[in-house]
Protein backbone atom coordinates (compact mmCIF):
# COMPACT_ATOMS: atom_id res chain seq x y z
CA UNK A 1 0.00 0.00 0.00
CA UNK A 2 1.28 3.45 -0.90
CA UNK A 3 1.05 5.33 2.39
CA UNK A 4 2.20 8.57 0.75
CA UNK A 5 -1.00 8.66 -1.31
CA UNK A 6 -3.14 8.07 1.79
CA UNK A 7 -1.36 10.86 3.64
CA UNK A 8 -2.02 13.36 0.83
CA UNK A 9 -5.57 12.23 0.02
CA UNK A 10 -8.17 14.94 0.55
CA UNK A 11 -11.06 16.68 -1.20
CA UNK A 12 -10.70 20.00 -3.00
CA UNK A 13 -14.36 20.95 -2.41
CA UNK A 14 -15.43 18.92 0.65
CA UNK A 15 -18.71 20.84 1.11
CA UNK A 16 -20.19 18.80 -1.77
CA UNK A 17 -19.94 15.72 0.45
CA UNK A 18 -23.03 17.08 2.19
CA UNK A 19 -25.03 15.54 -0.66
CA UNK A 20 -24.23 12.05 0.64
CA UNK A 21 -26.26 12.43 3.88
CA UNK A 22 -28.95 14.09 1.74
CA UNK A 23 -29.05 10.96 -0.47
CA UNK A 24 -29.36 8.76 2.62
CA UNK A 25 -32.17 10.96 3.93
CA UNK A 26 -33.94 10.81 0.56
CA UNK A 27 -33.72 7.00 0.57
CA UNK A 28 -35.18 6.88 4.07
CA UNK A 29 -38.04 9.30 3.25
CA UNK A 30 -39.05 7.44 0.08
CA UNK A 31 -38.67 4.09 1.78
CA UNK A 32 -40.83 5.20 4.70
CA UNK A 33 -43.51 6.48 2.37
CA UNK A 34 -43.61 3.17 0.49
CA UNK A 35 -43.58 1.06 3.68
CA UNK A 36 -47.16 -0.13 4.07
CA UNK A 37 -46.49 -1.52 7.54
CA UNK A 38 -45.35 1.86 8.93
CA UNK A 39 -48.33 3.62 7.36
CA UNK A 40 -50.94 1.24 8.87
CA UNK A 41 -49.34 0.13 12.11
CA UNK A 42 -51.19 2.78 14.12
CA UNK A 43 -54.53 1.84 12.58
CA UNK A 44 -54.51 -1.96 12.23
CA UNK A 45 -53.53 -4.31 15.01
CA UNK A 46 -50.02 -5.72 14.47
CA UNK A 47 -51.17 -9.39 14.61
CA UNK A 48 -53.65 -8.69 11.78
CA UNK A 49 -51.40 -6.43 9.68
CA UNK A 50 -49.11 -9.25 8.52
CA UNK A 51 -52.06 -11.06 7.02
CA UNK A 52 -53.49 -7.99 5.32
CA UNK A 53 -50.32 -6.90 3.49
CA UNK A 54 -50.45 -7.96 -0.17
CA UNK A 55 -47.40 -8.39 -2.39
CA UNK A 56 -44.86 -8.62 0.37
CA UNK A 57 -41.36 -9.18 -1.08
CA UNK A 58 -38.75 -11.04 0.88
CA UNK A 59 -36.00 -10.76 -1.80
CA UNK A 60 -34.17 -7.43 -2.12
CA UNK A 61 -33.85 -6.00 -5.61
CA UNK A 62 -32.28 -2.94 -7.14
CA UNK A 63 -34.92 -0.25 -7.54
CA UNK A 64 -35.03 3.27 -9.04
CA UNK A 65 -34.59 4.93 -5.65
CA UNK A 66 -31.35 2.98 -5.19
CA UNK A 67 -30.14 4.25 -8.57
CA UNK A 68 -30.96 7.86 -7.70
CA UNK A 69 -29.19 7.71 -4.36
CA UNK A 70 -26.18 5.97 -5.89
CA UNK A 71 -25.85 8.63 -8.61
CA UNK A 72 -26.17 11.39 -6.02
CA UNK A 73 -23.51 9.73 -3.86
CA UNK A 74 -20.99 9.23 -6.68
CA UNK A 75 -21.79 12.70 -8.02
CA UNK A 76 -21.06 14.17 -4.60
CA UNK A 77 -17.66 12.46 -4.57
CA UNK A 78 -16.92 13.78 -8.07
CA UNK A 79 -17.96 17.34 -7.20
CA UNK A 80 -15.93 17.20 -3.98
CA UNK A 81 -12.78 16.69 -6.09
CA UNK A 82 -10.82 13.78 -4.60
CA UNK A 83 -7.07 14.29 -5.01
CA UNK A 84 -3.75 12.99 -3.80
CA UNK A 85 -1.33 14.38 -6.39
CA UNK A 86 -0.07 17.83 -7.33
CA UNK A 87 0.20 19.22 -10.84
CA UNK A 88 1.66 22.36 -12.38
CA UNK A 89 -0.57 25.19 -13.63
CA UNK A 90 -2.04 24.66 -17.12
CA UNK A 91 0.31 27.10 -18.91
CA UNK A 92 3.30 24.99 -17.87
CA UNK A 93 2.26 22.59 -20.60
CA UNK A 94 2.99 25.29 -23.15
CA UNK A 95 6.31 25.14 -24.97
CA UNK A 96 8.85 27.54 -23.47
CA UNK A 97 9.71 30.60 -25.58
CA UNK A 98 13.27 30.80 -26.91
CA UNK A 99 15.24 33.78 -28.22
CA UNK A 100 18.25 32.84 -30.35
CA UNK A 101 20.98 35.48 -30.25
CA UNK A 102 23.43 34.82 -33.07
CA UNK A 103 26.85 36.44 -33.33
CA UNK A 104 27.69 37.92 -36.73
CA UNK A 105 31.18 39.10 -35.85
CA UNK A 106 33.80 38.61 -38.58
CA UNK A 107 35.42 35.76 -36.66
CA UNK A 108 32.28 33.70 -37.35
CA UNK A 109 33.57 33.33 -40.93
CA UNK A 110 36.50 31.20 -39.71
CA UNK A 111 36.73 27.76 -41.35
CA UNK A 112 38.03 25.72 -38.41
CA UNK A 113 34.58 24.06 -38.53
CA UNK A 114 33.19 23.33 -41.97
CA UNK A 115 32.04 25.11 -43.97
CA UNK A 116 32.36 28.09 -41.60
CA UNK A 117 31.48 28.80 -37.98
CA UNK A 118 28.50 30.86 -39.11
CA UNK A 119 27.11 28.20 -41.42
CA UNK A 120 27.56 25.55 -38.73
CA UNK A 121 25.75 27.81 -36.27
CA UNK A 122 22.89 28.25 -38.73
CA UNK A 123 22.59 24.50 -39.13
CA UNK A 124 22.48 24.02 -35.37
CA UNK A 125 19.71 26.61 -35.10
CA UNK A 126 17.76 24.77 -37.82
CA UNK A 127 18.19 21.47 -35.98
CA UNK A 128 17.02 23.07 -32.74
CA UNK A 129 13.93 24.55 -34.38
CA UNK A 130 13.17 21.10 -35.76
CA UNK A 131 12.94 19.85 -32.17
CA UNK A 132 10.68 22.72 -31.18
CA UNK A 133 7.65 22.06 -33.37
CA UNK A 134 4.79 24.29 -32.21
CA UNK A 135 7.05 26.34 -29.93
CA UNK A 136 7.74 30.04 -30.32
CA UNK A 137 11.24 31.21 -31.15
CA UNK A 138 12.79 34.57 -32.01
CA UNK A 139 16.02 35.57 -33.74
CA UNK A 140 18.40 38.40 -32.83
CA UNK A 141 21.82 39.08 -34.35
CA UNK A 142 24.69 41.11 -32.92
CA UNK A 143 28.28 42.16 -33.45
CA UNK A 144 29.14 45.72 -32.34
CA UNK A 145 25.38 46.38 -32.12
CA UNK A 146 22.32 44.14 -31.71
CA UNK A 147 19.33 43.95 -34.04
CA UNK A 148 16.09 41.98 -33.92
CA UNK A 149 15.61 39.90 -37.05
CA UNK A 150 12.31 38.25 -36.11
CA UNK A 151 10.10 38.41 -32.99
CA UNK A 152 8.69 35.31 -31.34
CA UNK A 153 6.93 33.09 -33.86
CA UNK A 154 5.90 29.45 -34.07
CA UNK A 155 6.63 29.30 -37.81
CA UNK A 156 10.11 27.75 -38.32
CA UNK A 157 9.94 28.34 -42.07
CA UNK A 158 9.75 32.08 -41.42
CA UNK A 159 12.88 31.95 -39.29
CA UNK A 160 14.62 29.84 -41.93
CA UNK A 161 13.82 32.48 -44.55
CA UNK A 162 15.72 35.14 -42.60
CA UNK A 163 18.38 32.82 -41.21
CA UNK A 164 19.63 31.68 -44.60
CA UNK A 165 20.29 35.25 -45.74
CA UNK A 166 22.38 36.31 -42.73
CA UNK A 167 26.06 37.13 -43.19
CA UNK A 168 28.70 39.01 -41.23
CA UNK A 169 28.91 41.85 -43.76
CA UNK A 170 25.31 42.86 -42.99
CA UNK A 171 26.27 44.33 -39.63
CA UNK A 172 26.81 48.11 -39.55
CA UNK A 173 29.34 47.94 -36.71
CA UNK A 174 31.78 45.10 -36.15
CA UNK A 175 32.59 43.79 -32.70
CA UNK A 176 31.49 41.16 -30.19
CA UNK A 177 28.99 42.88 -27.91
CA UNK A 178 27.12 39.90 -26.48
CA UNK A 179 25.69 42.15 -23.75
CA UNK A 180 23.81 44.14 -26.39
CA UNK A 181 22.32 40.94 -27.79
CA UNK A 182 21.34 39.86 -24.28
CA UNK A 183 19.55 43.16 -23.58
CA UNK A 184 17.60 42.88 -26.86
CA UNK A 185 16.51 39.35 -25.92
CA UNK A 186 15.44 40.53 -22.46
CA UNK A 187 13.12 43.12 -24.02
CA UNK A 188 11.36 40.39 -25.99
CA UNK A 189 10.94 38.00 -23.07
CA UNK A 190 9.83 40.71 -20.64
CA UNK A 191 6.49 40.74 -22.48
CA UNK A 192 5.96 37.01 -21.94
CA UNK A 193 3.86 35.50 -19.17
CA UNK A 194 6.04 32.42 -18.82
CA UNK A 195 9.81 32.25 -18.30
CA UNK A 196 11.88 31.68 -21.41
CA UNK A 197 15.42 31.00 -22.49
CA UNK A 198 18.06 32.99 -24.32
CA UNK A 199 20.44 30.97 -26.50
CA UNK A 200 23.59 32.86 -27.41
CA UNK A 201 25.34 31.26 -30.38
CA UNK A 202 28.85 32.65 -30.64
CA UNK A 203 32.53 31.87 -30.94
CA UNK A 204 33.57 34.10 -28.05
CA UNK A 205 32.47 36.10 -25.01
CA UNK A 206 34.34 39.16 -23.78
CA UNK A 207 35.38 39.16 -20.10
CA UNK A 208 33.72 42.55 -19.52
CA UNK A 209 30.35 40.99 -20.41
CA UNK A 210 30.54 38.57 -17.49
CA UNK A 211 29.06 41.12 -15.07
CA UNK A 212 26.07 41.68 -17.40
CA UNK A 213 25.42 37.95 -17.59
CA UNK A 214 25.72 37.62 -13.81
CA UNK A 215 23.33 40.51 -13.18
CA UNK A 216 20.78 38.98 -15.53
CA UNK A 217 20.96 35.62 -13.74
CA UNK A 218 20.26 37.29 -10.39
CA UNK A 219 17.24 39.36 -11.39
CA UNK A 220 15.57 37.43 -14.21
CA UNK A 221 13.72 34.11 -14.47
CA UNK A 222 14.87 33.80 -18.09
CA UNK A 223 17.86 31.51 -18.38
CA UNK A 224 20.89 32.00 -20.62
CA UNK A 225 22.44 29.14 -22.57
CA UNK A 226 25.58 29.48 -24.66
CA UNK A 227 26.39 27.41 -27.74
CA UNK A 228 30.09 27.81 -28.53
CA UNK A 229 30.99 27.34 -32.20
CA UNK A 230 34.65 26.90 -33.11
CA UNK A 231 37.81 25.11 -32.00
CA UNK A 232 40.80 25.96 -29.84
CA UNK A 233 43.06 25.30 -32.84
CA UNK A 234 41.24 28.00 -34.76
CA UNK A 235 41.25 28.68 -38.48
CA UNK A 236 41.61 31.45 -41.09
CA UNK A 237 38.73 33.87 -41.69
CA UNK A 238 37.00 33.59 -45.04
CA UNK A 239 36.25 36.98 -46.63
CA UNK A 240 35.22 35.87 -50.08
CA UNK A 241 35.38 32.94 -52.44
CA UNK A 242 38.78 31.33 -51.79
CA UNK A 243 39.96 34.56 -50.13
CA UNK A 244 41.02 34.95 -46.53
CA UNK A 245 41.54 37.81 -44.16
CA UNK A 246 45.24 38.80 -43.90
CA UNK A 247 47.34 41.03 -41.68
CA UNK A 248 49.63 43.87 -42.76
CA UNK A 249 52.34 41.34 -43.69
CA UNK A 250 49.98 39.46 -45.98
CA UNK A 251 49.68 36.45 -43.67
CA UNK A 252 46.34 34.79 -43.00
CA UNK A 253 44.71 35.85 -39.75
CA UNK A 254 43.90 32.80 -37.64
CA UNK A 255 41.23 33.21 -34.96
CA UNK A 256 41.00 30.71 -32.11
CA UNK A 257 38.06 30.07 -29.85
CA UNK A 258 38.93 30.89 -26.25
CA UNK A 259 37.79 27.66 -24.61
CA UNK A 260 39.04 28.78 -21.20
CA UNK A 261 36.84 31.89 -21.37
CA UNK A 262 33.77 29.75 -21.86
CA UNK A 263 34.81 27.54 -18.93
CA UNK A 264 35.07 30.62 -16.74
CA UNK A 265 31.63 31.78 -17.86
CA UNK A 266 30.20 28.45 -16.75
CA UNK A 267 32.12 28.10 -13.49
CA UNK A 268 32.10 31.72 -12.30
CA UNK A 269 28.76 33.00 -13.58
CA UNK A 270 26.86 29.71 -13.74
CA UNK A 271 25.86 29.99 -17.40
CA UNK A 272 25.46 26.54 -19.01
CA UNK A 273 27.73 26.20 -22.03
CA UNK A 274 27.89 23.52 -24.69
CA UNK A 275 30.13 23.20 -27.73
CA UNK A 276 28.78 22.51 -31.22
CA UNK A 277 29.11 18.80 -32.01
CA UNK A 278 28.98 16.81 -35.22
CA UNK A 279 25.75 15.09 -34.13
CA UNK A 280 22.59 16.47 -32.53
CA UNK A 281 23.57 15.89 -28.92
CA UNK A 282 24.21 19.60 -28.42
CA UNK A 283 20.80 20.79 -29.69
CA UNK A 284 19.00 18.00 -27.82
CA UNK A 285 20.77 19.12 -24.66
CA UNK A 286 19.76 22.73 -25.31
CA UNK A 287 16.11 21.84 -25.90
CA UNK A 288 16.09 19.79 -22.70
CA UNK A 289 17.44 22.78 -20.82
CA UNK A 290 14.79 25.07 -22.29
CA UNK A 291 11.89 22.83 -21.30
CA UNK A 292 13.19 21.82 -17.86
CA UNK A 293 13.91 25.45 -16.98
CA UNK A 294 10.28 26.41 -17.50
CA UNK A 295 9.09 23.59 -15.24
CA UNK A 296 11.66 24.38 -12.53
CA UNK A 297 10.82 28.09 -12.45
CA UNK A 298 7.09 27.38 -12.29
CA UNK A 299 7.63 25.06 -9.34
CA UNK A 300 9.65 27.73 -7.57
CA UNK A 301 7.59 30.81 -8.39
CA UNK A 302 4.07 29.60 -9.04
CA UNK A 303 1.86 27.77 -6.62
CA UNK A 304 1.22 24.25 -7.79
CA UNK A 305 -2.32 22.93 -7.68
CA UNK A 306 -3.83 19.60 -6.82
CA UNK A 307 -4.95 17.34 -9.67
CA UNK A 308 -8.73 16.89 -9.62
CA UNK A 309 -9.53 13.18 -10.00
CA UNK A 310 -13.27 13.77 -9.72
CA UNK A 311 -13.53 13.90 -13.51
CA UNK A 312 -12.85 10.17 -13.66
CA UNK A 313 -16.17 9.53 -11.88
CA UNK A 314 -18.14 11.04 -14.76
CA UNK A 315 -18.02 7.74 -16.70
CA UNK A 316 -19.62 5.54 -13.99
CA UNK A 317 -22.25 8.25 -13.42
CA UNK A 318 -23.09 8.25 -17.14
CA UNK A 319 -23.35 4.43 -17.17
CA UNK A 320 -25.66 4.41 -14.16
CA UNK A 321 -27.77 7.21 -15.65
CA UNK A 322 -28.32 5.08 -18.76
CA UNK A 323 -30.22 2.58 -16.58
CA UNK A 324 -32.88 5.24 -16.09
CA UNK A 325 -34.18 4.56 -19.60
CA UNK A 326 -35.46 1.12 -18.56
CA UNK A 327 -39.24 0.79 -18.89
CA UNK A 328 -41.12 1.21 -15.66
CA UNK A 329 -38.29 2.86 -13.76
CA UNK A 330 -40.03 5.74 -12.05
CA UNK A 331 -40.12 7.13 -8.56
CA UNK A 332 -43.28 8.53 -6.99
CA UNK A 333 -42.20 11.54 -5.02
CA UNK A 334 -44.12 12.46 -1.83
Amino acid sequence: MNWAILEQFHFLRPYWLGLIPAAVLLYWVVGAREDVRSRWKGIVAPHLLDHLIVGKRSVWRFRPIHLICLIIGIGALALAGPTWERELPPFTEDKAPLVVVLSLSQSMDAIDVQPTRLERAKQKIRDLLGLRQGSRSALIVYSGTAHMVLPLTDDPSLIELFLSSLSTDLMPVQGRDAAAGLRAAEELLDREEVPGSILIVTDGIEAEDFSVFEEHSKRSHDQIIVLAVGTSQGGPILVGENRFRTDSAGRRVVTRMDVERFRQLQSQVGIPVTTATLDNKDVEWIQGKVQSHLEIVQQETAETRWRDFGYYLVLPIAILAALWFRRGWTVRWP
